[in-house]
């Protein structure tokens, strides 16, 4: 997905790239802006020298919401349902079993946010930083 972002400051060899919410803007998450969010800001590796007041195309990529999914929800349905199949074999009551399906949930979400903690919150990859556009505010 490529959208058109403002550069507002740059810190460094990063710049930070704010884009708005425009009228094609669905639910997709591609971006992490929720409905509620006129824009969200990037920290973009400034690869092609932007200044602040600069507008940018950035390529988002496509492979972020996917991976982020992964890890939120498949990783501990896994664990949880591993949890619950030992249960199972080991023919313990029904109520364990939901407990153990339950507690194999909560130990796979704290493993996600102590490697969550440890990545400093980096899962995704950065969007790049494509081209400098000269947008005419006149048309």
């Amino acid at each position: 997905m490529r959208e058109i972002g403002l550069v507002t400051k740059l810190k460094g060899e990063f710049a930070s790239v704010r884009i708005g919410r425009h009228s094609a803007c669905g639910s997709c998450g591609k971006c992490g802006m929720s409905k509620n969010q006129k824009h969200v800001d990037f920290f973009v590796k400034n690869t092609l020298d932007a200044k602040p007041g600069d507008n940018v195309v950035l390529d988002i990529k496509d492979t972020n919401t996917t991976k982020l999914a992964l890890v939120a929800y498949l990783i501990p349905l896994a664990l949880g349902l591993m949890f619950f199949l030992v249960s199972v074999l080991l023919k313990w009551p029904d109520w364990a079993s939901f407990l153990m399906f339950v507690g194999g949930c909560a130990v796979a979400y704290t493993i996600v946010a102590i490697i969550d903690k440890c990545k400093k919150h980096q899962w995704v990859q950065s969007p790049d930083m494509v081209e400098i556009v000269k947008i005419n505010k006149g048309e």
